[in-house]
């Protein structure tokens, strides 16, 4: 009998404990959290920022988020926030884990992927240091994309030139071959630049400079004589007018004009030989002068001459300058101060002042005017020039 009451009072007693415990198996389950992981861009360039959003992650009431953990292939962190960016300084896909933590120790990971794209390599090959009048070749060639993409070029050739008149120097297209050719016209030290950019938008700008030098030459004046030669029929109280340019391509040293008329025979007591006036007019020196023809001897026929020398300076030993080309060497000799006289149009004007009457034949003169020549002859000093010093 005491041993059933003992028994009894065991089970009893086991029943009161698991009682209250009845109602409480939930709290032995862990309450789960549901993460949720968006990005802005998924492909972006090396050095470029990355913001992850997982605000849209959720955990059941009443539990609350409390911890993200960051799990970006280079690096960790964990936040209490939902919102982090993150920079990419190595190129390469990457997968990127996040996982929340609630406050009951539930988690949840949800991942994305990121594509980081290495910038190109820009290269140029080409000389650092021409003379002047040189075609110049820049070559990118070896330039590359590290993933293997296409690649587009755009050449900048002169940084001191806005070609397409932007405001901004050093962003013009002035090619897009991936090598280029260019002739150095004038010395300077030219800047330029190659950008490259790849399939994917990437793009790389290097610099390159270019030292532009004048050209060395020699000069020594050669003396060149000139003759040119008109001719002609004037009338009484005509004239006739001569334009031209002499020398040149030179400076005028010296020069001569002789006017020579047709000899007539004036028997004695008859009127005298025929005279004609000459003018020169040299209207970019301010210069002009006049002369008339005369007979000196009556076996000779009327003549007159305008004449100068010494016009021009210049030296009797070699000289040496620098230009940019033998053109505009030859531009500045010829535009030396001092030194441009008889430069443009030299005019002649022949009048026939005194074209008097001849023996008239049966009451007419049988010539009223005379035949003229004009003969000028010019020594013009010509300037031999020759390079030294070449590259």
């Amino acid at each position: 009998m005491e041993g059933r009451q003992v028994t009894s009072g065991l089970l009893l007693a086991t029943l009161m404990v698991l009682l209250p415990l009845a109602g409480c198996t939930g709290a032995f389950t862990t309450v789960t959290p549901t993460a949720r992981l968006s990005v802005d861009v998924d492909m972006i360039d090396v050095g470029e920022a990355v913001n992850f959003d997982a605000r849209a992650s959720t955990s059941p009431d009443p539990t609350l988020i409390v911890d993200y953990h960051w799990d970006f292939g280079t690096s960790q962190r964990n936040t209490t926030q939902g919102y982090v960016s993150q920079v990419f300084d190595e190129p390469g896909r990457f997968e990127i884990r996040l996982t929340v933590i609630n406050d009951v120790g539930g988690e949840d990971s949800d991942v994305v992927t990121i594509y980081v794209n290495e910038y190109p390599i820009a290269a140029v090959s080409g000389p650092t240091v021409v003379k002047t009048s040189t075609i110049v070749t820049m070559d990118g060639s070896t330039s590359s994309d590290p993933e293997g993409g296409i690649l587009e070029y755009a050449w900048d050739l002169d940084w001191s030139v806005d070609s397409n008149a932007d405001g901004n120097f050093q962003n013009d297209i002035d090619d897009t071959n991936e090598s280029i050719s260019f002739f150095a016209e004038r010395s300077q030290n030219r800047t330029g630049s190659l950008t490259v950019t790849d399939d994917r938008g990437a793009a790389t700008t290097i610099v390159w400079e270019l030292r532009i030098l004048e050209r060395t030459f020699n000069v020594t004046w050669r003396h060149q004589t000139m003759k040119v030669s008109w001719d002609g029929y004037l009338q009484q109280g005509e004239s006739y007018e001569i334009n031209h340019i002499p020398g040149e391509g030179g400076r005028i040293l010296e020069f001569n004009g002789t006017l020579e008329l047709d000899r007539d025979f004036v028997p004695a007591g008859l009127p005298p030989e025929d005279n004609f006036s000459m003018m020169l007019q040299i209207p970019d020196s301010s210069w002009a002068a006049k002369t008339k023809t005369t007979q000196h001897n009556i076996t000779e026929a009327s003549t007159g001459s305008i004449e100068g020398t010494g016009l021009n300076p210049y030296s009797t030993e070699p000289q040496t300058f620098t230009a940019d080309s033998e053109d505009e060497l030859l531009a500045t000799l010829l535009a030396e101060p001092g030194a441009r006289f008889g430069q443009g149009d030299w005019i002649w004007t022949i009048t026939a002042d005194e074209a008097d009457p001849d023996i008239p034949i049966d009451g007419v003169d049988p010539d009223e005017g005379n035949n003229w020549t004009l003969e000028v002859e010019f020594v013009v000093l010509i300037p031999i020039i020759l390079e030294v010093g070449l590259l």
